[in-house]
């Protein structure tokens, strides 16, 4: 009898924990929601996803030169993105990192290897300016030359290579639009706060979207 019990209960909790990580709670997220300290809870400096010299301007304290890239880290390691800048293959590589406050993290990732073209895209049902949550998307799709080719257009429009990393506009809420480049020798990223509709960097960064096919409204291009 207690053989059967016990079985009963191991049967149960394993239901239980299935059954957790079936569900998920896609809304967006609110402050009451989530601790905000406990969203950028420092981590190991060897998943650091960028060099920490790209976000010293604006401040020297020291607590202010890693808040950015602990936060973006952590949000590109449940991602389970890989990192980009210190990428020793001959693959030319963009990344798109998009974080909204309130709405799912999401990487969208572009790639060359000589003639073939790939892009890759993932997406966690947590929120951008806070925990990330679970990854929920993981899918990749070979695209045409022709959209690589697009895409690179888009850059050279923005001049992307000789563009500052960031700039002084930054907000409470709102979204980041984070564009990394890797090819030969050369890593470059550049982060800009909500960019307007209709912009340049904008633009690049929505020819990315729509390529992934993912389905996401205006009003939540923020």
């Amino acid at each position: 009898m207690k053989y059967t019990l016990t079985l009963i209960a191991i049967f149960i909790t394993i239901y239980q924990s299935c059954s957790s990580q079936a569900t998920y709670n896609n809304k967006p997220v609110t402050k009451r929601d989530t601790v905000f300290e406990n969203a950028f809870s420092q981590i190991d400096s060897n998943l650091f996803y960028f060099p920490t010299k790209f976000f010293r301007e604006g401040s020297d304290l020291p607590a202010y030169k890693n808040f950015r890239v602990n936060w973006y880290s952590k949000q590109l390691i449940a991602l389970k993105e890989p990192i980009i800048f210190s990428d020793t293959s001959k693959k030319e590589i963009y990344r798109f990192t998009w974080l909204r406050s309130f709405h799912n993290p999401i990487a969208i990732r572009i790639e060359r290897l000589g003639n073939d073209f790939k892009v890759y895209w993932k997406l966690c049902n947590g929120a951008g300016g806070y925990a990330p949550g679970k990854l929920i998307i993981d899918r990749q799709k070979v695209i045409d030359k022709s959209d690589w080719d697009e895409f690179i257009k888009l850059l050279d429009q923005i001049d992307y290579w000789k563009l500052n990393t960031i700039e002084q506009t930054f907000g409470t809420d709102g979204a980041e639009w984070i564009i990394e480049g890797k090819k030969l020798n050369q890593y470059q990223v550049v982060d800009r706060w909500t960019p307007n509709h209709g912009s340049k960097y904008y633009l690049c960064c929505d020819f990315l979207i729509k390529l992934t096919g993912l389905r996401i409204a205006e009003k939540y291009k923020y």
